[in-house]
C-alpha cells in the first residue's frame, strides 16, 4: 500500500551519490495482493511517478518494470486473487508464493537477486527472508529502505530528486523539498543455508514453503513411522503422508517393518538373478525362501492370482533403490535416510534403519 518504498529502494541501490558502487537492477518484480498491486499501477504508472524517476536519473532508463502480470504479480488462494492477508490460510498462500519466486529467481546461476522486504504485512518481510535464507547465494542480498520522519508523512514523496521538489502531508501541509530527503538502506544479513539444504534435504521443488519448512524441521526430529496398509500409504511423524508408493516397492517396504516389529534379524541380498546360467542350489532355495515370505505381502497389495513373483536379486535391489527414490523426492535426503532399508556394510544383512518401537503398522498382515 506504500508503492514509494519501490522508489525509495531504486534510488538507495542506484542513485545515492554517496554509493561506491551502484547496484542497477534489470528487472523489478512486486509480489502482492490486488489491493497493493492496484496502488502501485496507479501511483507508479497511470501518475507517471516511475517513467519521471527514470528521467529525473537516467542509468535508470533500462530498468525493466512495467504495469503487466510480468513484473506485478498477484497472491491467489483456489484460483483467486487475494485482496488482503488476513487469515492464517491467505497468510499460507503468501508464503508459498514469495517462497517459489525467490526460488525461481535463484535457480539461475547468472541472477543477482536484490530482496526488499519493506512495505506489505509483517509476516510477508518474514516469509521474503526466510526464502532467501533457504535459497539466497553468494551474489544476492537484502534490505530494508528506511526515510527520514518528515518526509515518512509525505504522500507524494518517492525519492530524492536532483532537483527542488516540495512535498506535502495528507492535510497538504509542505513537510520539505525531497531534493533534501534523507533515504536510507539498511543492509540485512542472513544466513546462506542453499548449499546445507540441498546436501542434506534435495526438497521437492512442488513443495510450498510450509511444507518444506515441516519436512527440514521433522528430519531433526526422532522418526516415528506409521504404514497403513489398506490404502497404500506411509505417514511419518503423524504429519507427513506419503503416497503412490508402488505396489511391490510398498510391500517390500511392509515387509521389512514387519521383520523388524517382530524381532526378526536382516536378510541378506540375494547373490544372483534367477535367469543367471550358473545360479547355485544354494542361491535358488535362498531365493525361493525370501519369495516365499515376501509373497503374501505382495499379494496382499496386488489383489490377482497368482502373479508372477520372484525376489531374486533384480527384484530385491529394483524394489529397495525405488522404494528410497520415492521417499527421498517426497521427504528429503535426510528424512528419508530416518527410514530407508539399508545394510550397515558391504556383505551384511538389510533391515529397516527405525527401531521397532518407532513402527506402527496399521491394518497388520496376518500370516
Amino acid at each position: 500500500m506504500t508503492p514509494q518504498i519501490i522508489t525509495e529502494t531504486v534510488w538507495a541501490l542506484a542513485c545515492d551519490p554517496d554509493l561506491s558502487e551502484p547496484w542497477i537492477p534489470d528487472e523489478i518484480h512486486v509480489l502482492s495482493t490486488a489491493n497493493g498491486l492496484n496502488q502501485i499501477k496507479k501511483r507508479l504508472f497511470e501518475d507517471g511517478v516511475f517513467q519521471q524517476m527514470q528521467q529525473d536519473y537516467p542509468s535508470l532508463a533500462n530498468i525493466e518494470f512495467k504495469s503487466t502480470d510480468e513484473y506485478l504479480h498477484h497472491i491467489y488462494s483456489n484460483g483467486e486473487v487475494l485482496n488482503d492477508l488476513k487469515t492464517p490460510e491467505e497468510n499460507e498462500k503468501a508464503a508459498d508464493a514469495i517462497y517459489e519466486k525467490v526460488r525461481q529467481f535463484t535457480s539461475d546461476d547468472n541472477t543477482v537477486l536484490h530482496v526488499s522486504i519493506a512495505g506489505g504485512r509483517k509476516t510477508m518481510g518474514f516469509y521474503a527472508g526466510y526464502a532467501l535464507s533457504l535459497f539466497g547465494r553468494a551474489q544476492d542480498s537484502m534490505s530494508h529502505v528506511l526515510v527520514e520522519e518528515d518526509f515518512e508523512k509525505a504522500i507524494d514523496f518517492f525519492y530524492p530528486t536532483p532537483y527542488s521538489h516540495l512535498v506535502s502531508d495528507r492535510d497538504k501541509r509542505v513537510v520539505g523539498d525531497a531534493q533534501y530527503a534523507k533515504v536510507w538502506l539498511a543492509k540485512i544479513g542472513f544466513i546462506r543455508m542453499k548449499d546445507a539444504i540441498k546436501a542434506r534435504h534435495q526438497l521437492n521443488t512442488e513443495d510450498g514453503f510450509s511444507d518444506v519448512v515441516q519436512k527440514i524441521d521433522e528430519s531433526f526430529k526422532d522418526v516415528k513411522l506409521t504404514i497403513n496398509v489398506h490404502n497404500r500409504s506411509i505417514v511419518v511423524n503423524d504429519a507427513i503422508t506419503v503416497n503412490g508408493i508402488s505396489t511391490r516397492e510398498f510391500a517390500f517396504l511392509h515387509w521389512f517393518a514387519d521383520r523388524k516389529v517382530n524381532g526378526k534379524p536382516g536378510a541378506l541380498k540375494p547373490r544372483h538373478k534367477m535367469s543367471q546360467k550358473n545360479i547355485t542350489p544354494e542361491s535358488m532355495e535362498y531365493i525361493s525362501e525370501l519369495t516365499q515370505e515376501f509373497a503374501p505381502y505382495y499379494l496382499e497389495q496386488k489383489l490377482e492370482e497368482n502373479p508372477d513373483i520372484s525376489m531374486d536379486k533384480t527384484a530385491f535391489e529394483g524394489a529397495q533403490s525405488l522404494l528410497h527414490k520415492k521417499l527421498q523426492e517426497t521427504l528429503g535426503l535426510e528424512l528419508a535416510a530416518k527410514i530407508t532399508i539399508s545394510q550397515n556394510a558391504k556383505n551384511q544383512p538389510y533391515q529397516l534403519t527405525l527401531a521397532p518401537e518407532a513402527i506402527e503398522i496399521v491394518d497388520l498382515f496376518s500370516a
